[in-house]
């Protein structure tokens, strides 16, 4: 066995990259590298006082860790939760944000065939709101077997499947079990085991896989893997508002209160434990999430007024507002790198018929949509280089075995319409192609959608727009019946930084993990059996840099979407905020490291 605690670092070189290149290109100022003001001055960081969220949405997608899977429900839910294992956050970059650290493991051990992991809890570590009892081992082993429940299954399933040996069995049984009474969950969860999750006793986990995970530690420190206690959580289906309005919190807050499109309200808990939280430092006392505000220049008017600290829900600032930033060179904006990406994806389900879904299955057809793209003026729309970069692969920068490369470039990343035409004129379509093409509804994703419509116009290729509301839109795209050829709004972030590959290319693509079907992320269904072996490969190697890179290079010049730009994370704060803190989880702030300054 191998003792490990605390871990040490992964992939150094991957993450001794160098950010030189990038700040040149970025204007605008970064985070501060240490110092308590947001500036950058040196000091000790304050304690206390409330820190205010704007939200741009009018409520929470997600808030129980078994579903939350967008960056701004992690974001939230990282202060009411804790897992085996976290990420402390950075000061300078996402990117940075990379050193696994024991959280409610206080250590662990690995077998010598790393297949079994034996956590050791802390002790007199206590849930507050719904109960306030010890947490032991055998609440992580119920959160567990809540994954595949029918009435509301965990939002990232393809992890789980190759991570728990006897996981996809006891799955296969659950799925049996009728939907819509919690009562009968309980049930069978108290009666099934998996056989690679156990608890000897209240302070051992065991965890067992049936091959070697370079990645093992990592996936569980998503917050998919908290504790919670079944005698209160069995009572309620999934992320229900019954659930949400008996939440019980692991984390340094809790609820205080919870009004549904107005507010939700944490509170630090009383007494809370700091020595027993090491990557949580939980400066303020409040924090408190507005829901009011309805459009992006309103999330900005609370920000600049003072009336909120940061936002959720604004993926990037309007261009205006970063420009006012950048030309008093404040303090208070803050860019970093995050690997996120924004792309076009096809809806490959084999059931859909219409000509410009059965058009997309031509490889040629794909190539002449990458062609047509004018990522240079994407970009610029985006807010330029603080904010985006051009990509045209699947791996981003920050993440494992990302190697730059484009296997379809244009001049300047302004697109080739002439290619794009007689690519067409070879597949089959010498007079264009009209293309459905489905969109959320927001600011960044409006504009997005009509610098592509008047692009892809010049190469022959007619977008139909079809506006689709941001919280309707995730369902629209899982639904079969609904009308779209492209999603122009389709985009992800890492679930953490570096060795995160997996999610992509050994996850979404990856149709062992995600076979297509109801909940194949963004209808991809794509289906490539050498990329399946790579992936394999990989999850076992002690060096799977250059097996991801080599996936990486088949499967981007396959195109199973077409790659637009990389996004940058922008933020702007109010002059409230002290102690600036990047998330590798959330990919944008941590709030549970973000403190305030005193009361004037």
């Amino acid at each position: 066995m191998t003792k490990t605690s605390p871990l040490r670092r992964l992939f150094a070189p991957l993450l001794a990259m160098s950010a030189a290149a990038l700040l040149t290109a970025c204007s605008g100022p970064v985070a501060p590298a240490a110092g308590g003001e947001n500036g950058g001055t040196s000091g000790a960081v304050p304690r206390g006082g409330t820190l205010r969220i704007a939200s741009l949405q009018s409520d929470l997608d997600a808030l129980d860790p078994l579903t939350g899977y967008s960056t701004d429900s992690w974001q939230i839910i990282r202060a009411l939760t804790r897992q085996l294992v976290t990420y402390p956050g950075s000061r300078t970059d996402i990117k940075d944000d990379t050193e696994l650290v024991p959280d409610l493991a206080e250590s662990w051990d690995v077998s010598d065939d790393g297949r079994t992991y034996t956590f050791h809890l802390r002790d007199n570590i206590r849930y507050s709101g719904s109960s306030t009892r010890e947490i032991v081992a055998a609440d992580f082993v119920y959160a567990i077997k809540r994954f595949c429940d029918p009435n509301k299954q965990v939002a990232a399933i393809n992890y789980f499947e190759l991570a728990f040996s006897g996981f996809s069995e006891y799955c296969e049984k659950f799925a049996k079990v009728p939907p819509g009474d919690p009562a009968k969950s309980k049930a069978f969860i108290d009666g099934h085991d998996i056989s690679g999750v156990s608890a000897p006793d209240d302070k051992t986990l065991v965890l067992k896989s049936d091959t070697k995970n370079y990645d093992f530690l990592a996936i569980l420190s998503m917050n998919f893997v908290s504790p919670l206690p079944e005698e209160v959580v069995s009572k309620y289906v999934g992320d229900s508002l019954e659930f949400r309005e008996n939440y019980p919190s692991s984390g340094p807050y809790q609820i205080e209160s919870y009004e549904p499109g107005r507010s939700l309200v944490l509170k630090k808990v009383p007494g809370y434990d700091h020595a027993g939280d090491p990557a949580r430092k939980a400066y303020v006392d409040r924090i408190e999430v507005d829901f009011t505000a309805n459009s992006e220049d309103a999330v900005v008017q609370k920000i600049q007024s003072g009336d909120a600290d940061l936002s959720l829900y604004l993926d990037v600032p309007p261009l205006s507002t970063i420009q006012q930033y950048q030309a008093r060179n404040s303090p208070n904006l803050h860019a970093s790198d995050s690997g996120a990406a924004n792309f076009i994806t096809f809806n490959a389900r084999p059931g859909v018929t219409s000509p410009g879904a059965e058009a997309l299955r031509e490889l040629k057809v794909r190539q002449a949509l990458a062609y047509a793209v004018n990522k240079a003026n994407l970009v610029q729309a985006q807010g330029g280089a603080i904010a985006a970069k051009p990509l045209g692969q699947i791996i981003t920068s920050t993440i494992l075995g990302h190697e730059p490369f484009d296997p379809y470039p244009t001049p300047g990343n302004a697109g080739d319409p002439a290619k794009a035409r007689r690519l067409l004129a070879e597949a089959g379509h010498p007079d264009g192609l009209k293309l459905d093409a489905v969109y959320r509804v927001n600011a960044q994703f409006e504009t997005i959608a009509v610098t592509l419509k008047e692009d892809l116009a010049r190469a022959g290729i007619e977008l139909n727009l079809i506006p689709v509301p941001v919280a309707q839109f995730s369902a629209y795209l899982q639904d079969p019946k609904s009308r779209w050829d492209v999603s122009l709004s389709s985009s992800f972030a890492p679930d953490w930084q570096g060795p995160s590959t997996r999610m992509l290319l050994g996850g979404w693509l990856n149709s062992d993990a995600a076979p297509c079907g109801t909940g194949n992320v963004h209808a991809i269904c794509y289906d490539n059996p050498e990329l399946n072996k790579l992936a394999a490969q990989a999850f076992s190697s002690d060096d799977p840099a250059p097996i991801w890179a080599k996936a990486d290079k088949l499967v981007s010049a396959d195109l199973p979407w077409i790659p637009l730009f990389e996004k940058r994370k922008v933020a702007i704060t109010s002059d409230r905020v002290r102690n600036w803190t990047w998330s590798s989880l959330a990919t944008q702030a941590d709030i549970t490291n973000i403190a305030v300054s005193p009361a004037d």
